[in-house]
């Protein structure tokens, strides 16, 4: 049996339900409650949705965005709560604050915009999404690569005497920072299953790179499916040739009246 389509009450929610597991209480905050419980009654009743709703969506997304919480971490990847991360990942607290603020407070049809990379037409949102999609497969590579990074950090020369932050639900342009007594370096983890292959680098990632240089290290994990193999490489937007390509997401830009 196929399931039911979502409604476009259950399409913002999972927006609102995304700001929540990413930014956890920063966000309660930022939207004028004083504690979790009040955020989920209250935006529950303002979206139009069950609190048991909005906290399983919220659960669905923490494996992948929550600092704090581990969620549904066995249960693989839905294909909506994919497209919300594709779509919203590169965003800042702020942009994704303001976001949720519209949606809270406009009509259906003035928030369409930003339920647009759900897909309006799509039925089947609900599915898990193919374990051999480009996305999975994304976050299985990466979630390998970090793995080995995080257990080779402690021996890397590079790094000695520094402390090392993990950064990566943060949306700050890279995964790791390494935190010497008065600098840092920025690290960016990416992999391989082979020996050669491609990366991609969100555009926040490349732009970050560009201003940091030898400051953002590239921590490439080559050969994950034979025997993995550690590169270093410092300012790797002027050492390697990046080519831009455009996916369907989210873009923010802000007003002021003069």
């Amino acid at each position: 049996m196929l399931p039911s389509p979502m409604t476009e009450a259950h399409k913002r929610a999972l927006l609102v339900a995304y700001y929540l597991s990413r930014f956890d209480r920063k966000g309660v905050q930022a939207l004028g409650y004083a504690s979790t419980s009040e955020a989920f009654e209250r935006l529950s009743e303002q979206l139009g949705v069950k609190q048991s709703t909005l906290k399983h969506m919220r659960d669905s997304f923490d494996p992948y965005c929550s600092q704090v919480r581990v969620g549904w971490h066995k249960r693989p990847i839905l294909r909506s709560r994919a497209n919300v991360i594709q779509a919203y990942e590169a965003l800042s607290e702020a942009a994704v604050a303001e976001i949720v603020r519209e949606i809270l407070n406009s009509s259906d049809q003035a928030t369409r915009q930003f339920i647009a990379p759900l897909g309006m037409e799509e039925r089947n949102l609900d599915f898990e999404i193919d374990q051999n999609s480009a996305f999975a497969n994304r976050l299985r590579t990466g979630e390998t690569a970090e793995t080995f990074f995080m257990n080779q950090y402690p021996m890397l020369d590079r790094f000695q005497g520094s402390i090392l932050e993990d950064t990566r639900k943060l949306g700050i342009g890279f995964d790791f920072r390494a935190n010497f007594p008065s600098t840092y370096q920025a690290i960016e983890v990416k992999g391989v299953r082979e020996a050669h292959g491609y990366v991609s680098f969100t555009d926040k990632e490349w732009s970050v790179a560009q201003i940091l240089k030898q400051n953002y290290i590239l921590a490439l994990v080559r050969s994950l499916d034979h025997k993995p193999l550690l590169e270093l490489m410092p300012n790797a937007t002027i050492h390697l040739t990046g080519k831009m390509r455009a996916i369907e997401s989210v873009s923010v830009s802000w007003s002021v009246k003069v």
